[in-house]
């Protein structure tokens, strides 16, 4: 999923006042019956091992709506990638997410600028169905929805849900978005020698498909339908623009641009925001329920941090440890955290980097403190978390 979490100036008021539903839209509801915008998002016939747009729009009823949010819940065997939709970009808002204890995702559309948001895709979410998916039905629910007009006013807002029918043979009705993202936060942005990322292209690929960046070979590291995971090579110069040829059946030709790190942290889920993935002391996964401890150490997995110190072979897994050329820092809670290794996670492919991070002692317990890394003067993109007892 695409989420952009960069913050803009004056969002926080606008999400305060997302908040601030409560007795008035009722009492607004009341005042003009029948008068309640709409949130529809759309069933789908998808098979094992695919992935198809499910788009979700919103319809006004001739209201004015400049912020949206609400809880996207999907059964298992389903997860999404959020991409903006069209009225969303038009109207010049930011897509936000994050996820919520119990796996649900929390969407908010929102800006600087009170434009009306119009009727419309306002969200793109890429849903995937898992390979091991047995035929049947699953949900996609629109929960706890809000919305407010440019005054900050609340508008009675009405979810629907979707059904998702996993059926083998079906195949994909609507293309989905073409490019180049992080495979970390799913986000799009320039490519970095060494990055692990996400190609959404067209319906075929497979495993025999080929990736180039600028002529150069990719390591692939999984090919499916409309999506492949591939390495970017360590050759790839930084700076100026980058052609991502994908061959299948037929070539097709992607534009980018390089930059020296564009660094991400990986999450446990698949949005790209979250709890990120990362260790314990004791080499137990970070939870709510296993919290790390302030003062001790943990292990942050990431990708997008540009060259190694010492060369090494594109996809090929690096046997120990090689720092990042980049100098890297860290912060948790908001507070500077000294960063005690960052480079090639020894045993895992080239382009996945481990960073261990000393928790300092003075971060408060938090179930999701903020953590950040940068890789010279590239900064991670916001929404990772990590939990601290």
């Amino acid at each position: 999923m695409s989420t952009s979490l960069t913050g803009f100036p004056g969002e926080a008021i606008y999400i305060r006042k997302l908040r601030r539903i409560s007795s008035l839209a009722a009492l607004y509801a009341l005042a003009i019956p029948g008068n309640s915008a709409t949130l529809t998002i759309q069933n789908q016939t998808i098979g094992p091992g695919q992935s198809d747009i499910a788009a979700v729009s919103l319809s006004s009823a001739g209201q004015a709506v400049s912020a949206l949010q609400f809880d996207l819940e999907c059964d298992p065997g389903l997860t999404v990638l959020l991409f903006p939709g069209a009225q969303s970009e038009a109207s010049g808002k930011a897509l936000y997410a994050t996820f919520l204890p119990g796996g649900s995702l929390r969407v908010v559309v929102v800006g600087i600028n009170q434009a009306n948001i119009g009727d419309g895709q306002v969200l793109r979410p890429l849903v995937r169905v898992d390979a091991q998916a047995t035929q049947g039905s699953a949900g996609i629910r629109i929960t706890n929805p809000s919305a407010t007009a440019p005054n900050g006013a609340p508008v009675e807002l009405s979810p629907t849900s979707a059904i998702v029918t996993i059926q083998s043979g079906a195949t994909s009705t609507s293309s989905p978005p073409v490019g180049v993202f992080n495979a970390a936060s799913l986000l799009p942005g320039p490519v970095s020698p060494g990055e692990i990322v996400t190609i959404i292209g067209g319906p075929d690929l497979t495993w025999t498909s080929s990736v180039l960046f600028n002529g150069l070979p990719a390591p692939i590291l999984y090919a499916g339908a409309g999506q492949a995971n591939a390495v970017a090579p360590m050759g790839l110069e930084a700076g100026g623009p980058v052609t991502v040829r994908v061959t299948t059946t037929e070539s097709q030709e992607i534009a980018a641009a390089a930059a020296p790190a564009a660094p991400a942290i990986f999450t446990v889920g698949s949005a790209g925001v979250g709890p990120g993935a990362i260790l314990n002391a004791d080499y137990t996964l970070n939870s709510s329920s296993n919290a790390a401890a302030a003062g001790s150490v943990i292990s942050l997995y990431a990708t997008g941090f540009g060259l190694l110190s010492a060369p090494t072979a594109d996809g090929q897994v690096v046997p120990g440890p090689v720092s990042t050329a980049l100098p890297v820092s860290a912060t948790i809670g908001g507070v500077r955290a000294e960063v005690l290794y960052a480079g090639a996670a020894p045993g895992l492919i080239a382009g996945v980097v481990q960073i261990n991070v000393l928790i300092p002692a003075g971060v408060p317990p938090n179930s999701a403190a903020p953590v950040s890394l940068t890789a010279g003067p590239y900064s991670t993109p916001a929404g990772v978390t990590v939990s601290i007892r």
